[in-house]
């Protein structure tokens, strides 16, 4: 069986689908019912949240397997890069900036006027 899906692979397509009648289900059902279906549906949207990441996963070195690729050039040194699937999670779940302000190192502004001609 082929790693990589096909155009007439119908598996993206119902992917897509039950995901679009989730959240068509959780926008239209009455109070009740959005309960009953969030506490059903959520721990198998995290389950499989989860197990897309775990492919994801970055190495000793920081990098993703995944969005890495393999190492054509081996004499070029590679830094690790944000893996997109963990990005594309965390913005959406909104906890980009809480870890970018720890990172954040404060600007220091040049005294221009001590620089200037006269």
């Amino acid at each position: 069986m082929p790693d990589t899906e096909t155009p007439t692979d119908p598996l993206p397509a119902t992917v897509h689908q039950r995901l679009d009648e989730l959240a068509r289900l959780a926008r239209q059902s009455d109070a009740d019912r959005a309960i009953a279906l969030a506490r059903r549906e959520i721990p198998l949207l995290v389950q499989a949240l989860r197990s897309v990441l775990a492919a994801h996963e970055p190495d000793q070195s920081g990098r993703c397997p995944v969005c890495a690729g393999p190492a054509r050039l081996s004499f070029r040194r590679r830094t690790p890069t944000p893996c997109r699937a963990y990005l594309a999670v965390q913005l959406r779940l909104g906890k980009l900036e809480s870890m970018a302000g720890r990172r954040a190192r404060p600007r220091r502004h040049r005294a221009t006027h001590l620089h200037s001609v006269s």
